[in-house]
């Protein structure tokens, strides 16, 4: 004898709550607008793929900062500034190419020659932009790499988030956040830095 159990069509309890928000409403909880945020925790790992992240995270950061402060001699009262966009003189100078507003077509075409060129890779290499070189993936691992140095790798960061406050805890917890907020200081200070450079420049 054959037993088929029909697992799609069988009876079910009217009864059963069916969603989160009827579990909720069943347990005397409210559900509200949002799903509740649940912490995130990677793990560090190691390997050919995560090396080579960590060049191009450092790479990245570098062309960030260094780039303003390349010299680039000009002719006469030009700015010497290697890559400057220059409000003020109406002129976007990159080493040794000058554009001007009625020359934008030369910028729209570099633009749309970039674009091409990012689905070209996300098509042939998947999420390689993504992962690796994207700001919001750089500047997150910076931030990520930050946390690990203050409370640990994954499991060192669960334990100490479900540990009751102490000194420990506080202090480790506040260290991070003022080096995030620091890094976020000098990006501020240093892109103020970067157009009172531009300003000085332009006005020479």
């Amino acid at each position: 004898m054959t037993v088929v159990i029909d697992r799609v069509n069988a009876p079910k309890d009217p009864q059963a709550p069916t969603s989160a928000a009827a579990r909720l409403r069943a347990k005397g909880q409210t559900p509200g607008l949002y799903k509740p945020r649940t912490p995130i925790y990677p793990k560090l790992v190691h390997g050919r793929w995560r090396t080579i992240k960590w060049a191009l995270m450092i790479l990245t950061l570098g062309i960030y900062y260094v780039t303003p402060w390349i010299r680039w001699e000009r002719p006469g009262a030009l700015p010497d500034q290697a890559v400057l966009v220059d409000f003020a003189g109406r002129r976007f100078y990159f080493f040794f190419i000058q554009l001007w507003p009625q020359e934008v077509y030369f910028i729209t075409g570099l633009l749309v020659i970039a674009a091409l060129a990012l689905f070209l890779v996300t098509a042939l290499f998947g999420r390689l932009w993504c992962g690796y070189a994207c700001p919001q993936t750089v500047w997150t691992d910076l931030y990520i790499h930050v946390e690990r140095l203050f409370e640990g790798d994954r499991n060192a960061r669960m334990k100490l988030d479900a540990a009751p406050w102490s000194f420990d805890k506080a202090w480790r917890k506040i260290g991070k956040h003022l080096v995030w907020l620091g890094i976020f200081v000098l990006w501020i200070v240093f892109l103020g830095g970067l157009a009172a450079i531009g300003a000085g420049a332009a006005g020479r």
